[in-house]
């Protein structure tokens, strides 16, 4: 008997926690053994280089997409050191052809090219939160007008709101068309219910799950790296270099600790790992606060892990548009005592003062908590040693067997229907 054909669509301006969730599927022995999994997502430079790192990028299966968009264009754009009015007149021109539905028109022939080429016998989409990239919508349409097969959508982040008359339309057809959504999180699942108005009953909660790759480099070679005494107390934040990343609320909290403490800034680092159109603010902001010999800007490191197993605490101080963010995860995996913000997914992973600290979304007393937190966690080697261990325990809901062996009876069931 022949395998399943499962066709996996992706779509992200970036390579980033969604897509990576992709490539952990993709990997996965269990979803191997038993499907023939095809891999289809939008071509562009960023996302290519995502898929080397994972050594994906030649895998039989693959099928890249020559699709419009104007999401890594405007990225690419906001990451130019010019003023705003100029950004907004380079991307005028194509957000036109954008309102002039002939992105549209080319992507939906595009998508119903490769249906009727693959011909698969399920078709699962990955979204990075909902609507978000247009094309996974577009690509529920062309399936309808082919080939009609079972469709499972996996919604990352949470859903906005519905913003027009023409959306909640759009919606319904999306709705009636998919016969099953993915969250990753019970807070996601509530979003897409209140917010896009969609069934609780088409809807299912599936940990997100990360591999734990072999450490490269040590921690005494990470310190190295980066010029620092073995007895430094190191933090990692691993993010795209973006507002709802929250760094500049790291920066502020750091900031305050070494004005009540300044002893302390001779032995206090943070490191971020990552790039995004933040990154010229907040290396100025950096600079502003007088932070630049206590924070390293490493850029994009496709050995990220190497960093979070160094680190003596792992923080992702985000603000908003997060599920269950895959670093989190790996955090768990390497037994580090974590700090978070209490919503999303995040809730659901980590236990506070249990297998990691939450700290509460209140802008106006985001930067104190988070100062206090990292201080008494900098202070107290015993509580990050118990958070740490409560963490490595609590990994075994996120690894890469549980996922697949989900998956695998979400595709069986899905397809029996």
């Amino acid at each position: 008997m022949s395998k399943l054909k499962i066709l996996i669509f992706s779509d992200c301006y970036i390579y980033g926690g969604s897509e990576k969730l992709m490539a952990f599927l993709l990997k996965n022995e269990i979803l191997n053994q038993n499907f023939d999994l095809l891999y289809s997502y939008r071509k562009h430079k960023g996302y290519e280089e995502g898929l080397k790192n994972e050594n994906l990028l030649n895998r039989k299966g693959n099928h890249p997409l020559i699709l419009l968009s104007n999401e890594t264009l405007f990225h690419q754009i906001n990451l130019l050191s010019f003023y705003s009015l100029f950004k907004n007149i380079l991307k005028l021109p194509f957000f036109i052809l954008q309102k002039c539905q002939i992105y549209f028109l080319w992507n939906l022939l595009v998508l119903i090219y490769l249906l009727l080429k693959t011909r698969p016998d399920l078709i699962h989409i990955n979204n990075g939160g909902y609507p978000a990239a247009k094309s996974c919508n577009i690509l529920v349409i062309a399936n309808f007008l082919t080939i009609r097969k079972k469709v499972i959508y996996q919604v990352n982040n949470q859903a906005r709101e519905c913003k027009s008359s023409l959306e909640r339309i759009y919606d319904k057809f999306v709705h009636k068309n998919v016969n099953l959504f993915i969250n990753a999180s019970n807070k996601a699942k509530q979003q897409l219910i209140e917010k896009r108005n969609f069934d609780s009953n088409k809807i299912t909660v599936v940990n997100n799950c990360v591999s734990l790759p072999k450490i490269k480099l040590n921690r005494d070679q990470i310190f190295a790296e980066l010029n620092i005494s073995k007895e430094s107390f190191l933090i990692v934040e691993v993010a795209f270099l973006s507002e709802r990343k929250g760094q500049k609320y790291l920066m502020d909290a750091l900031s305050k600790i070494f004005d009540n403490n300044t002893l302390l800034k001779e032995n206090v680092y943070c490191a971020f790992i990552g790039n995004g159109e933040d990154e010229v603010f907040l290396k100025d902001y950096c600079n502003k606060l007088n932070l630049n010999s206590n924070i390293f800007f490493l850029g994009y490191r496709n050995n990220s892990e190497d960093f979070i197993s160094a680190s003596d605490l792992f923080i992702l101080p985000s603000i908003r548009d997060e599920d269950m963010p895959l670093v989190i995860l790996s955090a768990l995996g390497y037994g580090k005592p974590i700090i978070s913000t209490n919503f999303a997914g995040i809730a659901q992973v980590i236990e506070s003062n249990v297998n990691g600290i939450l700290i509460e979304n209140h802008l106006d007393t985001f930067t104190e908590s988070l100062a206090s937190e990292i201080l008494r966690l900098s202070n107290d080697v015993n509580f990050r040693s118990l958070l740490g261990k409560n963490a490595k325990k609590s990994f075994i809901n996120y690894n890469p067997e549980s996922y697949g062996q989900k998956l695998k009876q979400i595709y069986e069931q899905i397809y029996a229907i």
